[in-house]
């Protein structure tokens, strides 16, 4: 994921299609760029084969929010679908040894 503010020129006001995604997301927050003790044991109790490192390195903020739900088998594999399925349209996508990594902890907790 990349961050529109980031994108974006203070100098150029942003396009409507900008406007709405910058909408859509919650503002950033500290913890967005660091892994949380909660994913650092989720990741703990992970399998060595299952656990998203690369997921972990680059996105953080998603790391974080699939550890936080994944007590809730319903919730996670609901965070997993939202994360690997586009329903808002023109998603950037994730890179495919990321996609992998989440469909690992997809079929994972899809089986618990």
């Amino acid at each position: 994921m990349f961050d529109l503010l980031r994108v974006l020129s203070l100098d150029d006001p942003p396009s409507d299609g900008e406007a709405h995604l910058l909408r859509l997301r919650r503002p950033p927050r500290a913890c967005d760029e660091a892994l949380t003790g909660t994913t650092r044991q989720w990741l703990r109790r992970l399998p060595p084969g299952r656990r998203p490192m690369r997921l972990c390195l680059r996105f953080p903020r998603v790391a974080n929010r699939i550890a936080w739900c994944w007590s809730d088998p319903v919730l996670a594999e609901q965070a997993l679908d939202d994360l690997l399925i586009d329903r808002r349209g023109g998603r950037e996508g994730f890179p495919k040894a990321i996609v992998m990594e989440l469909r690992r902890l997809r079929d994972a907790i899809a089986r618990h």
